[in-house]
């Protein structure tokens, strides 16, 4: 039997379940992605670099491996969601303030600096009375 046709068999044996899970997944990255977005500071984007306060040094650097990994799915789920419905390009910008890697800065300003993402990001941000952000 081919691997189509393994495949084919189990989303329709499990397709309810897929369907749940799909829906629950939406829905908590909804959740997530909005928490996120309002408990930004509003002059994020102005900083040249973010001060870390955590001092003990194996909580610091499993938070920062846990923060890369999770940083770099939500950038393929944003890479996804831009030829899939969803909100792409917020999904990429919020993956990439998650990650650190050379050149971060420059990048996030560049995405930020898109009329798209910075509207998209700002109405959310009014819905729960922020203050816009400032590129």
């Amino acid at each position: 039997m081919s691997i189509i046709k393994l495949i084919t068999a189990w989303v329709l044996e499990y397709w309810l379940w897929i369907a749940i899970l799909s829906a629950l997944t939406a829905i908590l990255t909804f959740i997530g992605f909005t928490a996120f977005i309002i408990s930004l500071p509003e002059d994020y984007f102005r900083h040249k670099a973010r001060i870390n306060r955590i001092r003990n040094p194996i909580i610091r650097i499993s938070l920062r491996i846990l923060k890369n990994v999770v940083g770099v799915i939500t950038i393929i789920a944003g890479l996804v969601m831009t030829i899939t419905p969803g909100q792409g390009l917020v999904a990429i910008l919020v993956g990439v303030i998650l990650c650190d890697f050379p050149g971060k800065r420059k990048l996030e300003r560049k995405l930020i600096a898109r009329p798209l993402v910075l509207n998209t990001l700002n109405k959310i941000r009014a819905r729960f009375k922020r203050p816009p952000i400032k590129p």
